[in-house]
């Protein structure tokens, strides 16, 4: 993504930085990724399923993304939220995304659509919006999806694009 954005030469890339402000975050886990895991921190917590009920003293870091994201959505700044990770057993990308009112549905998925017609490793079969998705408890830890990114920015905004983009990291 970031190289993308970065390339001078692309006039694609070009227009994106004079339309819009893109807000990247890194990795919120590296003491985690360090001893293996992939989305717990160093003490085992799943980062990924604590951003309603964030505080700055257990989960420092999705706490000052959320803390960011409600001051960019309070401002009218915030458009579009996507969340990437990695994903160990469904092979390509694909986007997950939640389950919304009819009218906010459409534009929801068409967005992935769209992503998918322009890119030739996401692929449209393989996202998921449905309300199921929003809510499952993680086989490992019981947590729900509700307190994950995708789903804990659609809560603090109501924004209609909030997504999760997961790619394989096997062949």
């Amino acid at each position: 993504v970031l190289s993308f954005l970065l390339r001078e030469a692309d006039p694609r890339a070009r227009r994106l930085r004079e339309a819009f402000v893109f807000k990247l975050v890194p990795c919120l886990n590296p003491d985690g990724v360090a001893d293996g895991h992939y989305r717990a921190d160093t003490r085992g917590l799943n980062l990924n399923r604590v951003y309603l009920d964030s505080s700055l003293e257990a989960h420092p870091s999705v706490h000052g993304v959320a803390e960011v994201i409600k001051q960019l959505h309070g401002r009218g700044e915030l458009h579009l939220y996507v969340d990437l990770h990695a994903h160990a057993n469904k092979r390509g990308c694909f986007l997950f995304g939640n389950a919304l009112p009819s009218a906010q549905q459409v534009e929801n998925v068409l967005y992935a659509k769209l992503v998918a017609l322009n890119s030739r490793w996401v692929d449209f079969n393989g996202c998921d919006f449905s309300a199921r998705n929003m809510s499952r408890k993680d086989r490992r830890d019981g947590k729900s999806k509700e307190g994950s990114g995708r789903v804990g920015v659609f809560t603090m905004t109501g924004l209609t694009h909030v997504y999760t983009l997961e790619c394989s990291y096997n062949k």
